[in-house]
């Protein structure tokens, strides 16, 4: 059994979320404490040591990162509550990090709950770890992203992805010096993510870093060659985008 501290300022959902866990997670989670603010919570998690924290995003004035940025080292797993679903839940996602949306679905607490039990200590450490850097420094290429794989996750730097390719509901993650890398996330939420680090969608199939684009070869769409050997097609409907973003003519 697992123990866990609730970190939500709004005691209606605090107390739900209670009932959810006791009604189906018992035999996984004794709730030890419940928090409302950032001071509290800190103070309930240096007492209680718990396994599991369930932490709001939104904490009132401040958020629940403020509540990580007070640790040095994570011997906790967490599990985002939020009703917010931008940025930080992106991050979050692809960080392999799990996060609930409000209200809280039992179907989704359960299956959260069984994954995060599984989870290594030191996987769970430096992911949260690196999705606080992240956050603090939002498009930075050095940041990673954690692709889901065979075994478990491979973390990634963004500015080591040369691009994407979707191959049915696969995406083929490519960078400078492996082998292809195949994720179960579709190229459309990588899209999302990748956009503001300088990535663009040339085609239905590909998603291409700028920084990899040696050049332009004109055509009917065009094509870019990407490390002197690799020519990535981009769609005629996606030409004038593309020249947009790699600031040439048309």
């Amino acid at each position: 059994m697992f123990k866990a501290v609730i970190v939500d300022d709004d005691p209606r959902d605090r107390e739900v979320l209670e009932e959810l866990l006791k009604k189906y997670c018992s035999q996984e989670i004794w709730l030890a404490a419940q928090a409302g603010d950032i001071d509290s919570a800190y103070r309930a998690i240096l007492e209680h040591n718990p396994e599991i924290v369930f932490l709001d995003v939104e904490l009132g004035a401040e958020t629940g990162f403020d509540l990580l940025n007070r640790f040095s080292s994570f011997n906790f797993a967490v599990i985002f509550v939020t009703a917010y679903e931008r940025y930080a839940m992106q991050a979050i996602k692809f960080n392999a990090l799990d996060y609930l949306l409000k209200p809280v679905e039992i179907e989704e607490l359960v299956k959260a709950v069984v994954k995060v039990k599984t989870r290594e200590k030191k996987s769970v450490d430096e992911e949260l770890k690196n999705l606080i850097q992240t956050l603090a420094h939002p498009h930075q290429k050095s940041n990673r992203i954690a692709v889901p794989v065979l075994n478990g996750y491979k973390m990634i730097a963004v500015q080591d992805i040369m691009y994407c390719e979707a191959q049915k509901e696969y995406t083929y993650i490519y960078c400078q010096s492996q082998m292809p890398i195949c994720s179960s996330i579709n190229l459309g939420e990588y899209e999302d993510f990748l956009t503001d680090y300088g990535f663009c969608r040339v085609h239905h199939s590909y998603l291409v870093n700028r920084d990899h684009v040696k050049q332009y070869i004109k055509g009917e769409g065009g094509e870019l060659l990407i490390n002197k050997d690799v020519q990535i097609p981009v769609s005629r409907r996606k030409k004038s985008d593309v020249a947009d973003w790699l600031n040439f003519k048309k």
